[in-house]
């Protein structure tokens, strides 16, 4: 096992964001694809463009979590890492239902004509008389409070629960040496995964693909990413996985266009499990090819990055509904689509910074918004504070548990 600090971790949070801001901006600008807010212009080369990131953007996100995990497992007992990774994901995600997400519901609602009050009387409906505005709404932790982007959190959180009851056999004797002799055979690594993700795009369907492909590299990284050489292999390896992830988002975009998209060859089933196969290494081999690339060239300790790391949480939590609202305000004055889109980029980029220095100067709203209290007052790691927070997340507990 490796004691020491992956840096490239830090480097990978940061990026992963990076990506996922970029993709939600463009989701906004993109026709077909549903989104919580749509522009009436939209790209349909934008849509090849995300395309590229679409299949594997969130398994990064759920492979340095598996990663993480292990190494908090590492380093606490089961009942600790349970009561402080519930409070870390759950807090921030009970703060987002009520609050964070609650914008993007009313912007989505009035696009598609079915939200007449206003912002304030929304608000008013939504938390206290919601008659019958929300019938069509009521998906969600609780009716018509839904997670949208923080999903994420949600599902974490339960998977964690189930890697944390797992974790005895995981870690056992013959566990261990399983995942030792795998940790040193890449390609065994890579042909593994690519099967099984096939098997969950072929069985499965709707949200449980994304739910047990997130499971997966979760499990993942959590079996391997604290096994020095893994990231060993991935560094020697770089190159090849690099150009073979390349090769398999350039042939996705073939996929796209002839096969989901239009002509014969959608009721053809060879060529439907051809582009299956190719969506399942796109899903796949992108993942490994950044990892690759930070291992190979980011394995260094970067004061930007470290000073980044602790605002990736928040600024998640925070992004989407920022990015909706700019939207949705910016799209009355009917710019031109490529000036709003890089006003919302940049906007949206510029909001966060300001996010980030506030949050930096109020203590109290750090762990409601995920930020990791490493090195504040006393008080926040009182018993007090502690079950405060401990208490207020049973609600959500509950409900995700049911």
């Amino acid at each position: 096992m490796q004691s020491n600090r992956l840096h490239q971790l830090d480097w990978l949070r940061v990026i992963a964001i990076g990506l996922l801001i970029l993709f939600h901006i463009g989701m906004v600008y993109v026709p077909d694809w549903g989104f919580h807010f749509k522009h009436e212009a939209s790209s349909d080369g934008l849509k090849n463009l995300l395309l590229t990131l679409s299949p594997w953007r969130m398994g990064l996100l759920w492979l340095i979590s598996g990663v993480a995990l292990r190494h908090m497992w590492n380093k606490r007992s089961d009942w600790q890492l349970l009561l402080t990774r519930s409070t870390q994901l759950l807090l921030p995600l009970l703060i987002g239902v009520l609050v964070i997400v609650p914008p993007q519901l009313y912007i989505e609602m009035t696009q598609a004509g079915k939200m007449p009050l206003g912002f304030g009387d929304f608000l008013f409906a939504l938390y206290v008389d919601p008659k019958h505005y929300f019938n069509d709404y009521q998906s969600g932790i609780w009716p018509h409070f839904d997670v949208n982007h923080l999903w994420f959190l949600r599902s974490l959180w339960q998977y964690s629960v189930i890697l944390l009851l797992l974790a005895p056999l995981l870690t056992s004797r013959w566990g261990l040496r399983v995942t030792h002799l795998l940790s040193g055979h890449l390609k065994v690594q890579l042909g593994i995964c690519i099967v099984s993700i096939l098997l969950i795009e072929t069985l499965l369907e709707g949200e449980q693909i994304r739910e047990i492909y997130g499971f997966y590299l979760l499990l993942f990284g959590f079996l391997l990413g604290s096994h020095h050489l893994f990231w060993q292999k991935l560094k020697a390896s770089w190159l090849p996985i690099t150009l073979l992830a390349l090769s398999a988002l350039i042939l996705l975009q073939f996929v796209f266009e002839f096969i989901w998209q239009t002509g014969p060859l959608q009721e053809n089933r060879y060529a439907v499990a051809i582009g299956l196969t190719i969506y399942a290494l796109a899903k796949t081999l992108p993942v490994f090819a950044v990892a690759a690339l930070a291992s190979r060239f980011l394995q260094h300790e970067s004061s930007i990055i470290r000073k980044l790391n602790p605002w990736v949480f928040p600024i998640y939590v925070l992004h989407q509904t920022i990015i909706i609202v700019l939207a949705y305000y910016l799209a009355q004055f009917q710019l031109p689509l490529i000036m709003e889109g890089i006003l919302v980029t940049m906007l949206t980029f510029i909001i966060c910074y300001f996010a980030v220095l506030l949050l930096s100067k109020l203590p109290l709203l750090q762990p409601m918004l995920g930020v990791r209290l490493v090195t504040c007052k006393p008080f926040y790691h009182s018993p007090l504070w502690r079950y405060s927070i401990t208490i207020s997340c049973i609600p959500i507990m509950l409900a995700l548990i049911s």
